[in-house]
C-alpha cells in the first residue's frame, strides 16, 4: 500500500483529493503514509493515523506553500457542527487531501479519485503463516486524475497490479 501511496504522490498538486475507504486494517493510513514520503521525498517523515486528531497536516514542499491534510472522519457524524473544524472547502482547495471514512461526507468533491481497499480473504503463505490479501480499486472522476492514472498506467507504474482499466476509457 505504501508503495501505491508513493506513486500516486508524483506530480500531485493543490487541489488534488483522494477519498480512502474501505475495512478497518485494510490500508487506508498505509497509503496514506507513502502518499505522505513520497510527496515530501522523506522516508522517515512520521506519519500517523489521525484517528483520534482527525486530521494531520504535512509541508509537501520545502516552502511550506502546498500543505498535505490527512484526515480521518470514522469518529464523526457528517453534521456540519462536527465537519467545521476540518475547514474541508479550504483543504480540497488549497491543499492537497487524503480523506478516509468519506461516506461521512454530505457532499464529494467533483474532481477527486476514490480509493476503495478491501481484505477479500485469509490465505496461507508458503511458509504456513496466514496472511491477508488486500484489494484496491481506483476510480477516478475528473479529467486530471483520468489523465493522470493513465499516465502512470502507460509508463508501467501499475505493472505489477492486477487492473481493470475500464475507468480510464
Amino acid at each position: 500500500m505504501e508503495d501505491i501511496g508513493g506513486i500516486l504522490s508524483v506530480d500531485s498538486t493543490k487541489g488534488d483529493v483522494i477519498l480512502l475507504d474501505g475495512d478497518l486494517g485494510a490500508g487506508k493510513t498505509c497509503f496514506s503514509r507513502g502518499f505522505v514520503r513520497g510527496r515530501m521525498g522523506s522516508e522517515d517523515e512520521r506519519v500517523t493515523s489521525p484517528t483520534y486528531l482527525l486530521s494531520n497536516t504535512y509541508s509537501a514542499d520545502a516552502a511550506g506553500s502546498t500543505k498535505i491534510y490527512h484526515m480521518d472522519l470514522y469518529r464523526l457524524s457528517g453534521s456540519e457542527d462536527d465537519m467545521a473544524p476540518l475547514d474541508l472547502d479550504n483543504a480540497f482547495e488549497n491543499g492537497i487531501s487524503l480523506v478516509e471514512w468519506p461516506s461521512r461526507l454530505n457532499k464529494k468533491p467533483p474532481e477527486r479519485l476514490d480509493i476503495t481497499l478491501s481484505i477479500d480473504s485469509t490465505i496461507q503463505s508458503d511458509d504456513g503463516s496466514d496472511s491477508k490479501d488486500r484489494k484496491m480499486k481506483l476510480v477516478p472522476f475528473g479529467d486530471r486524475w483520468v489523465e493522470r492514472l493513465r499516465f502512470l498506467e502507460s509508463e508501467g507504474y501499475f505493472e505489477d497490479l492486477m487492473m481493470d482499466s475500464s475507468a480510464l476509457e
